[in-house]
C-alpha cells in the first residue's frame, strides 16, 4: 500500500494538505491540544453564568413561536460579555483562545440554535474579518463596539445568483473622484442582516493588471447608517428567531478608509474568514447534537415496553452507541483543528471544512435517530424534538454547503500533488535541468515500497491497531490522488464524483487521527474516563476505516456514468414518467 509522492511535497504548515502526499506531520496533531489550567476555569465560569442566564431567560419555544429573540436576551448575553468573546482584550473583547470561544459556543448551541447563530455569526464571520484583516484604525475604530454589542457584526457575501460561486458576484463598487467607493446591489440571506450595525460586504471593483482593468472582489466595512436598507425577515424553516434578510445598496457610499485588506483583495478575505468563522457553527452544531442526545437517553432510560425499558432493547443501544461515537468524533475533530489555529498554524482550511461537514451531518443523523426512539413524541409541536430537527437542517447549507466543501477538500487537497506531478513532467521533457526532482520521485517510491510509509510513534500503545490502519491508508490516499490527476488531468475539476471520494477520505483519516489523538492524550494522563474515551475511539476508527475502504474500492468500481446517464434522462423528461400500472397493448 504505497505511494509514490509519500515523504514529499508541502512542509508541515498545513495537515490536511500533507495527507494527500501520503505525509503525516504527526506532531502537529500529537500530543493533542490543550488548555491551560487558568483558561480552563474561565471557560467554566462563562458556562456557568451561561447556563444561570438561560434558565431564567431563554424559552426556546417561544423564540421559535414568534419568530424573534427578544431583546433582553440578547442584552442579556451582551451584558455579560458573550458578544466579545473571539475578540482580542486590547479592543475590549474577552481575548478567549478559539478552542474556549467553540466550547462556550457549543454551551450555547446547546441551549438554543437561534441565539448561537446570532451570536456566532456576529463573532465568528461579522468581526472575524476585521480582527483578521483590519488595519489598527479600522479595529480601534470597530472593534470596542463589536465587543460590547454596541455593534452587531454581519457577514454580506451571498446573492441570488452566487452563493456557493463567490466570484459571480453582481453588487459593484465604484470609485468615485473623492476616492470614495459607491456600492449598488443586493444581498440575500445574510444573517443578522435585520440586527446588524456593520456589514462585512463584498463587491466587484475595477483593478488594474495585467492586459487591462479587471473585475475584482473587494471587501467592506459598511454602516447601516451609510444608506443600506433592510429587506423584511426570511420566513425559515428553522432557526426562526435569527434574523435572515435581504441587503438593498443605492448607490451607498463607502470612505476608502473603510477598504477591508486591498481593493480587490475580498476573495482572500472571505475565504479566510470563513474558513475561521466555521468553527463557530461546528461547535454549536456539537452542542445541539449533544443537547438532542441527552433527550434520547432520558426517554430510552424511562420508556417501558413490553415490560422492560427500551434502553435494554438490542437495536436502541445501536442508535445510542452509534450518536455517542460520532459526537466524540465530531467533538475531537473541533478541537484537534481549534488548537492548530491556536498554536499559528496558518493554512487550516480543509480542516475547518472537514469540521463543519462532520459535525452538521452528525447533528442531523444524531437528530433522526433521537426522534426514531422517541417516535410519535418526536412530531409533536409541544415538545423539543420537532424544533430541534428543524433548527437542524440549515447547518448542512451554512458556510458552505457540505457538497462544494467536499469538491473545495479534493481540489485544494490535490492542487500540491497536481503541481509536482506537473514538474515531474517537465523533468522528464527536459532530464538533465529535472534531474534531480525525478531521482527524488524514484527515491520516495523505492523507500515507500521497501520500508513503507511514516509512522505514528506517540500513540497509545493501546491504541496501535488503529495507528496502522491510519499508516496503510494515508499513502492509499495519495496513491489514488496520483491516479485520478494522471487520469483526468485538468478535467479533474469536473469530476465531482471522484471530487466526493477523495473528500470522503480525508474526512474519515482526519477522523481516526483525531478520535487517537485524544484517546491516547486521556490515556496518558489517566483520566478517568480514558478507557470510556478509548473505546469510542477504536468504534469511530473501525467504523472510518470500513468506510475508506469503500471509497478506495469505488475509484475503479462505481456507477458514476450510470447515475450520470440516469439524471440526464431525467432533465430531458422534466418529471418522473414511468407508469406503474401498464397496459397489455
Amino acid at each position: 500500500q504505497g505511494s509514490s509522492l509519500t515523504m514529499d511535497g508541502p512542509p508541515p504548515s498545513s495537515f490536511g494538505k500533507s495527507l494527500f502526499f501520503g505525509h503525516i506531520p504527526e506532531s502537529m496533531v500529537i500530543p493533542f491540544p490543550r488548555t491551560s489550567a487558568v483558561e480552563r476555569q474561565r471557560v467554566q465560569e462563562l458556562i456557568g453564568t451561561l447556563r444561570a442566564f438561560a434558565r431564567d431567560t431563554i424559552d426556546s419555544r417561544a423564540i421559535d413561536e414568534k419568530e424573534e429573540i427578544p431583546d433582553p436576551v440578547l442584552g442579556g448575553l451582551k451584558a455579560r460579555g458573550f458578544y466579545g468573546l473571539w475578540i482580542p482584550r486590547e479592543h475590549g473583547g474577552g481575548g478567549l483562545s478559539t478552542s474556549a470561544y467553540a466550547r462556550v459556543m457549543q454551551e450555547l448551541g446547546a441551549i438554543d440554535a437561534s441565539v448561537a447563530v446570532t451570536v456566532s455569526s456576529h463573532q465568528a464571520i461579522g468581526s472575524r474579518g476585521l480582527v483578521l484583516y483590519g488595519n489598527a484604525e479600522q479595529q480601534a475604530r470597530y472593534l470596542p463596539r463589536l465587543a460590547t454589542g454596541e455593534f452587531t457584526g454581519a457577514f454580506a457575501l451571498s446573492e441570488q445568483q452566487a452563493g456557493s460561486d463567490a466570484a459571480s458576484i453582481k453588487t459593484r463598487a465604484e470609485r468615485a473622484s473623492d476616492g470614495s467607493f459607491v456600492l449598488t446591489g443586493q444581498k440575500v440571506w445574510i444573517t443578522n442582516g435585520g440586527r446588524a450595525d456593520l456589514y462585512t460586504m463584498f463587491a466587484q471593483t475595477k483593478v488594474e493588471r495585467e492586459g487591462g482593468p479587471k473585475d475584482r472582489i473587494t471587501a467592506f466595512l459598511v454602516e447601516r447608517k451609510m444608506g443600506v436598507r433592510v429587506g423584511p425577515e426570511t420566513k425559515k424553516l428553522g432557526t426562526r428567531g435569527a434574523s435572515t434578510t435581504s441587503l438593498h445598496l443605492d448607490e451607498v457610499r463607502v470612505p476608502a478608509a473603510n477598504v477591508l485588506g486591498q481593493v480587490g483583495g475580498g476573495f482572500k478575505v472571505a475565504q479566510g474568514i470563513l474558513n475561521a468563522g466555521r468553527i463557530g457553527l461546528c461547535a454549536s452544531s456539537i452542542g445541539q447534537a449533544q443537547a438532542m442526545l441527552r433527550l434520547a437517553l432520558a426517554h430510552a432510560t424511562t420508556r417501558r415496553q413490553f415490560g422492560r425499558v427500551i434502553s435494554e432493547f438490542g437495536l436502541i443501544k445501536d442508535k445510542i452507541g452509534r450518536m455517542m461515537v460520532d459526537i466524540y468524533a465530531a467533538e475531537s475533530m473541533l478541537y484537534l483543528t481549534a488548537g492548530l489555529m491556536d498554536r499559528g498554524v496558518e493554512d487550516y482550511s480543509i480542516e475547518s471544512a472537514v469540521c463543519k461537514i462532520l459535525s452538521s451531518e452528525t447533528l442531523w443523523r444524531v437528530v433522526q435517530e433521537a426522534l426514531q426512539i422517541a417516535p410519535a413524541l418526536g412530531v409533536q409541536r409541544d415538545l423539543p424534538y420537532e424544533r430541534m430537527m428543524r433548527d437542524a437542517r440549515i447547518n448542512l447549507v451554512f458556510e458552505g454547503t457540505n457538497d462544494i466543501l467536499r469538491c473545495f477538500i479534493a481540489l485544494s487537497g490535490m492542487q500540491g500533488p497536481g503541481d509536482r506531478l506537473s514538474s515531474l513532467s517537465e523533468a522528464i521533457r527536459f532530464p538533465l535541468r529535472g534531474y534531480g526532482l525525478a531521482m527524488d520521485f524514484m527515491l520516495d517510491k523505492l523507500k515507500t515500497q521497501y520500508y513503507g510509509g511514516e509512522r505514528l510513534d506517540h500513540v497509545h500503545p493501546s491504541l496501535k491497531r488503529e495507528a496502522v490502519l491510519v499508516e496503510d491508508w494515508v499513502p492509499e490516499l495519495a496513491k489514488n490522488v496520483e491516479k485520478v490527476l494522471r487520469k483526468h488531468g485538468s478535467n479533474i475539476s469536473e469530476m465531482q464524483f471522484v471530487q466526493r471520494r477523495i473528500a470522503d477520505v480525508t474526512i474519515e483519516l482526519f477522523t481516526m487521527i483525531a478520535c487517537m489523538a485524544r484517546a491516547s492524550a486521556s490515556l496518558l494522563d489517566r483520566g478517568p474516563d480514558a478507557e470510556r474515551e478509548a473505546k469510542l475511539a477504536r468504534a469511530a476508527c473501525a467504523r472510518a476505516s470500513s468506510r475508506i475502504k469503500r471509497n478506495i474500492r469505488a475509484f475503479d468500481d462505481n456507477d458514476d456514468e450510470l447515475l450520470k446517464g440516469i439524471a440526464h434522462d431525467a432533465y430531458e423528461s422534466h418529471e418522473y414518467p414511468f407508469d406503474p400500472m401498464p397496459g397489455h397493448g
